[in-house]
């Protein structure tokens, strides 16, 4: 069965796969794949939670968990267990403003040393300063993704609010100076637009950034786990419980970067390592209840993997 499925995903039918999402969880859950077949492709390591800015589609007044920043030792501890296991892909960053970790320069330097392939972090771009940026250059970053969503200021300031348009535009732009200055191609730069119904604003965005950016990201509003809105018509099982690991700044482990307030708790990164909760009876019991009904509550109100081409399950075939 497993081999069928195998030549329907590498057809590129991912429409007729949307429609069969039924019967794909079937023959999943008849294989086993509760279990994961690998380890996790991409860990996330959240090295605050804390943010400076209320932007109008993050549901950061619905956070009641307890906010700070993942101490140094912790996140040694995370980072030696992703080199021993081979993981290449390290992101720092989940639910907060990571540039706010004071410690994010010496963090991203030690997970270079460790031989992590690729580090990368997604910010919101108002406390990149000088420091930083040289810091975070010469660390090694891979990756910086940088979220403007907006062409100009007035829509910036009213969408993002707390920041500043011509402060945030500035760091951006003395970061590509600085990279130059120092001979270097990396941090790759990628800067984020989220849709908000406006194509003349995400037009003048793209012809903005074009000749700046090494990568133009477009993307549509999500739900955030359906805290903003409960409408979700998605039946595909998610890749993020197979692929993905998030640790928290306190070390527990969550379901997924949408649960932004750690309602699913799989696992505790101070007391057990990512190989012991990979499989663990928690996360297992998380990708069972996807295969078989869609996942806990916090997933079947999720409209995230609208976003995502199913044809990820060929990883775990």
């Amino acid at each position: 069965m497993l081999q069928t499925v195998r030549k329907s995903l590498r057809s590129g039918a991912e429409r007729a796969l949307l429609r069969a999402a039924r019967p794909v969880r079937r023959v999943l859950l008849a294989a086993g794949r509760d279990r994961a077949p690998a380890l996790p492709e991409i860990v996330q390591i959240e090295g605050t939670n804390i943010c400076n800015a209320k932007c109008v589609f993050c549901p950061r007044d619905e956070m009641d968990r307890k906010q700070g920043v993942m101490e140094m030792a912790l996140f040694r501890k995370v980072v030696d267990e992703c080199a021993d296991l081979g993981i290449r892909h390290v992101r720092l960053h989940n639910y907060g403003e990571p540039f706010i970790d004071r410690q994010l320069v010496e963090k991203t330097r030690y997970a270079k040393q460790r031989g992590i392939a690729e580090v990368g972090m997604i910010s919101n771009g108002s406390l990149i300063t000088e420091e930083a940026a040289r810091g975070l250059i010469e660390a090694g970053l891979d990756a910086i993704n940088i979220s403007v969503d907006a062409a100009g200021r007035e829509v910036f300031e009213s969408t993002r609010v707390g920041l500043k348009y011509d402060k945030v535009i500035g760091n951006i732009e003395r970061l590509v100076r600085i990279r130059a200055e120092m001979g270097r191609r990396r941090p790759k730069l990628i800067l984020s637009f989220v849709r908000q119904g406006r194509s003349d604003e995400e037009q003048a965005f793209i012809e903005r950034w074009r000749p700046i950016a090494d990568k133009i990201h477009i993307t549509d509003l999500h739900n955030w786990a359906g805290t903003l809105h409960q409408n979700s018509d998605v039946r595909f099982p998610c890749y993020r419980p197979w692929l993905t690991f998030t640790v928290l700044w306190d070390g527990r482990v969550a379901l997924c970067c949408a649960d932004f307030d750690g309602r699913e708790i799989l696992g505790n990164a101070r007391t057990s390592s990512i190989k012991e909760i990979w499989n663990s009876d928690a996360y297992r019991r998380v990708r069972r209840e996807h295969l078989e009904s869609g996942g806990p509550p916090i997933c079947r109100t999720c409209d995230l993997p609208r976003k995502d081409s199913p044809l990820w399950i060929t990883k775990l075939a």
